[in-house]
């Protein structure tokens, strides 16, 4: 009987000594402590930064901490030392990594459970563009964009807007052609555009028709990379409309605004044009309203 009560004793002292093991250190802090250079200190709790970045250890609540004693979260590496942390690619599915997985595959990714999204932590090589413009006078290129310049807008026809002048443009300062009224993209990416027109004051007067109805369409059109402004070169044509009644008591301003996204690769150019319907006739000479700051352009890209 005694022989078995020794052998409890025993037991209970051996796992009481090594409820805490240490590696290379005699003062564990944590219950697995391994002391990668041999310099901590063999009793107390006091640490030097120096002396834990190179310790790795779990502790009671099974947090694991690399070059800290008091890691904080599940896997924590801060320190005053290099607390980087390196990511291996995986070929894992998104699924079947779960949700909250993360790898390095050209760039940091993670899983939602679905797919591997990118980690859009790298800032870019240099400053996003962003073009403030304004437009105070009433010069146009009718119908196509190549040409030539003309003063007055025409009833029912496209009115190519040019003439702009550029009230701030970051980065380079050339993505933008104020003259042209042309933008080109530096860069794959995506921008945002946005620009607002409004003409002056007129009386709208025109007979009811449903297949022209009255109205006026603020139009973003996208062309190609190449040197052209034709039809052939176009890409992309978003329009938003805003539409009236035929006829109006007195003289009112028309006017429309339109936003839209276009994702541009490198040397893809950008016109903002507007086409309104607000009389029975092509006629010349309508023009803004260049006071009071109706008329502006912003392209910011994303």
């Amino acid at each position: 009987m005694k022989k078995r009560y020794l052998l409890i004793i025993l037991v209970l002292s051996f796992n009481f000594t090594f409820s805490q093991v240490g590696i290379d250190t005699q003062n564990p802090r944590g219950i697995l402590h391994t002391d990668g250079q041999k310099d901590n200190p063999v009793s107390g709790t006091s640490f030097t930064p120096a002396q834990q970045s190179n310790d790795v250890l779990i502790t009671s609540e099974g947090r694991i901490g690399a070059g800290t004693h008091n890691p904080a979260v599940k896997v924590d590496a801060r320190n005053s030392g290099n607390g980087a942390i390196g990511f291996g690619t995986s070929a894992l599915t998104a699924a079947a990594a779960d949700e909250g997985a993360v790898r390095y595959n050209s760039g940091m990714e993670y899983s939602n459970g679905n797919q591997w999204l990118p980690l859009l932590t790298a800032q870019p090589a240099v400053s996003k563009v962003i073009v403030i413009a304004a437009k105070t006078d009433n010069t146009v290129k009718l119908v196509t964009p190549a040409a030539a310049t003309t003063t007055g807008l025409q009833n029912r026809a496209s009115n190519y807007l040019v003439g702009w002048t550029k009230a701030f443009e970051s980065n380079s300062g050339t993505s933008f052609n104020a003259s042209t009224g042309v933008f080109t993209a530096p860069r794959n990416g995506v921008y945002v555009a946005t620009f607002t027109t409004d003409l002056a004051p007129l009386a709208i007067n025109y007979t009811t028709d449903p297949l022209n109805p009255i109205q006026i369409e603020a139009i973003w059109q996208l062309y190609d990379n190449t040197t052209g402004l034709l039809s052939t070169n176009i890409v992309n044509t978003i329009k938003c409309v805003n539409t009236m009644s035929s006829n109006s008591n007195g003289n009112i301003d028309a006017g429309s605004n339109c936003t839209a996204s276009f994702y541009m690769t490198t040397g893809q150019r950008l016109m903002p044009y507007i086409w309104f319907n607000l009389n029975g006739s092509a006629t010349a000479g309508f023009s803004l309203n260049n006071t009071g700051g109706y008329n502006n352009l912003t392209i910011a890209e994303q």
